[in-house]
Parts: C-alpha cells; sequence; structure tokens
C-alpha cells in the first residue's frame, strides 16, 4: 500500500510540474487515461490515485465521454498566484533584492497594523529581542536576529495574507544566504545607526506612536526615495 502511494504521489507531482513548465491555462486538455497510463507506465489503480490527489488541488478536473480526458482545472486566485510565484524561484527569476523591495513596501502595513494590534504579550516578546540584538549586533548573527524581529512584528498583523506573504519572503531571504548589503554601496548592516533603527521599531510598537511609524521606516529603507 505504502508503495502505491508513493508512486501515485510521484506521478501527481510530475502532472502538476508539467502543467506548471508549459503554462497550461485552465480548460488546457492534458490527455486521457490511456494516454497517461501510457506515458507513465503505472497500473489503473495508480493513475487514479494520482488524479485523485491532482482533483483535491484543484490543479485538474476529470470529464467522462468521448470527448472528455484530464483538463487543466480553473484554479482559485491565490493558488495561481503560489503556483507562480514557485515557478519564479524554480527559473531563479527572483532575487533577494526583488524580495526586500516587496518587504519594503509591506512594511509600512505590518507596522502600523503591529502599533494598532499589539498585545502586551507582544511588547514583552519584542523588548526581549532587545539584549540579544544590542549584544550580537556587530557578530554574524545580527542578520538572522534582525529577520526574526522582523518575522516577531509581521506576527501580530491580523491581515494573514499579509503575514503569510511578508514572514515567507524573509524565510525565503534567509534560504538564499544573501549578502547582508544586498549589494547597496554604502550600507553597512550592522553599523550603530542601524542597531538604533531597529530598537526604534520596537519603541514605535511599545508606545503605540503611530504618528512615527513613517518616519522610522523611511530611516530603516536602506535606499531612501
Amino acid at each position: 500500500m505504502t508503495v502505491t502511494q508513493s508512486v501515485s504521489g510521484t506521478v501527481a507531482d510530475a502532472i502538476e510540474e508539467d502543467i506548471r513548465a508549459r503554462h497550461l491555462p485552465a480548460g488546457c486538455r492534458i490527455g486521457t487515461k490511456t494516454e497517461l497510463l501510457q506515458q507513465f507506465n503505472v497500473a489503473p489503480a495508480t493513475l487514479n490515485e494520482a488524479l485523485r490527489i491532482l482533483r483535491e488541488r484543484r490543479i485538474v478536473i476529470v470529464k467522462p465521454g468521448p470527448k472528455g480526458g484530464i483538463f487543466v482545472a480553473d484554479q482559485p486566485p491565490l493558488a495561481r498566484l503560489a503556483l507562480e510565484i514557485v515557478d519564479l524561484k524554480s527559473q531563479r527569476k527572483i532575487d533577494v533584492n526583488n524580495a526586500v523591495e516587496v518587504l519594503d513596501g509591506l512594511d509600512t502595513q505590518v507596522m502600523h497594523d503591529a502599533v494598532r494590534c499589539r498585545t502586551d504579550q507582544d511588547v514583552a516578546d519584542l523588548n526581549a529581542m532587545r539584549e540579544p540584538l544590542i549584544s550580537q549586533w556587530h557578530t554574524p548573527a545580527s542578520e538572522e536576529l534582525n529577520w526574526q524581529l522582523h518575522r516577531r512584528i509581521a506576527d501580530i498583523t491580523p491581515n494573514l495574507m499579509l503575514r503569510s506573504f511578508y514572514q515567507n519572503l524573509v524565510d525565503y531571504i534567509l534560504a538564499e544566504g544573501s549578502d547582508p548589503t544586498l549589494g547597496v554601496n554604502g550600507f553597512v548592516p550592522d553599523s550603530d545607526d542601524r542597531l538604533k533603527i531597529h530598537l526604534a521599531l520596537i519603541d514605535v510598537i511599545a508606545d503605540r506612536a503611530d504618528d512615527r511609524v513613517d518616519a522610522v521606516l523611511h530611516d530603516h529603507r536602506m535606499v531612501k526615495a
């Protein structure tokens, strides 16, 4: 049973990857069951399980009859967005600088939400991050501590889509192991000024100082508009 599930999952992944790689639109006919059986050289039960997996993912629909077959499903917008992002990453069309530019755009809403919605526990958690930031700012650990702070701030927003986008972009930047300067001339990520700016982010949230958000974010941006 385990082997059958593994093979069917592999077939499902292969079909989904083919749809992504060829950018097949909704309604495009992938083939018949007979054609897919020949293509993947698997048992009918294995293919049926693979198609069940794909239907649950809303990747394909199966239409019976002489003109039937397996077709690309019309996916919800969020599902299409997720696939497009995965496709861009797989083709190396997204670099770390792209992610940071998007984060700069999202920072304003994330910070205003944090100021408005923060709880005493949020403030306690953020204040607990002060000492590690200060003591390790001029060490290689500073970059990860910086992004941990941003992730925790994003935890506060009640906008689940915003939180997910923001934190996944942070994770992507960390996973890429980027140059902390991001190629910006004269930018020193672990300077004393940068430390003060990040501590100011905590202060603004703790003080509920919504009127100071834009100013601190202006200082926070590596490249000023």
